[in-house]
């Protein structure tokens, strides 16, 4: 129950650290050079936020740094203990603590856990498909164009509804009836360059 919670804080806390790392350190950038250049911002409310921001920023990237030491340590121990040579460098699903390794020449893939250091190894059968999804959220796009508005000689700018992919995940299918999809969130060009690796580590 403890390593449960332990890993479902640990995922939510690696999963909030990327955006929240990205959001501090481009405030904290702003905030520098606004107390540098502009005299009109050198105010006390500004620095505060620049020491909030860069304080945060730096918080998120140590989280990150030790959420990725842990994995990187368990599998070694993984390559020592059982003679194997899962790469290190290729974590899928960093930064949650729960995440897939490959051992592409002798064929063996591990389903690992930083948060407990625990691992399951399977044959790399034990992968069956994977797949990236996405959610379509509506947006209102200019088209570039205007219109008038009624007899008057206002120019009114058009809109066309559109739709924009976003929220994508990488779809895992396991050999397993207990657990047999695993999901995870990345980007759109991390979800593409998974898929191929994953062709290549399997299939190459």
């Amino acid at each position: 129950m403890a390593g449960t919670f332990k890993t479902a804080v640990t995922a939510a806390l690696g999963t909030l650290a990327v955006p929240v790392m990205g959001f501090s350190g481009l405030g904290s950038i702003v905030a520098l050079l606004a107390l540098l250049f502009a005299h009109d911002y050198r105010t006390s409310g500004v620095f505060i936020f620049f020491v909030v921001a860069s304080i945060i920023c730096f918080l998120s990237i140590r989280l990150l740094q030790g959420i990725y030491k842990k994995s990187r340590n368990l599998v070694e121990s993984i390559n020592r203990q059982a003679n194997l040579n899962f790469n290190v460098e290729n974590l899928l699903g960093y930064p949650s603590p729960i995440f897939l390794v490959f051992d592409k020449k002798n064929k063996k893939l591990a389903v690992c856990n930083s948060s407990t250091g625990t691992f399951q190894i399977h044959q790399l059968s034990y992968l069956l498909a994977w797949h990236y999804e996405w959610k379509n959220r509506e947006t209102m796009e200019f088209t570039g164009q205007f219109h008038q508005v009624g007899n008057t000689s206002i120019n009114s700018p058009s809109f066309e509804r559109g739709h924009k992919r976003m929220l994508f995940e990488l779809v895992i299918e396991l050999a397993d009836e207990t657990n047999p999809i695993m999901k995870f969130y990345m980007s759109e060009r991390e979800a593409k360059q998974w898929c191929a690796k994953l062709n290549a580590i399997v299939n190459g």
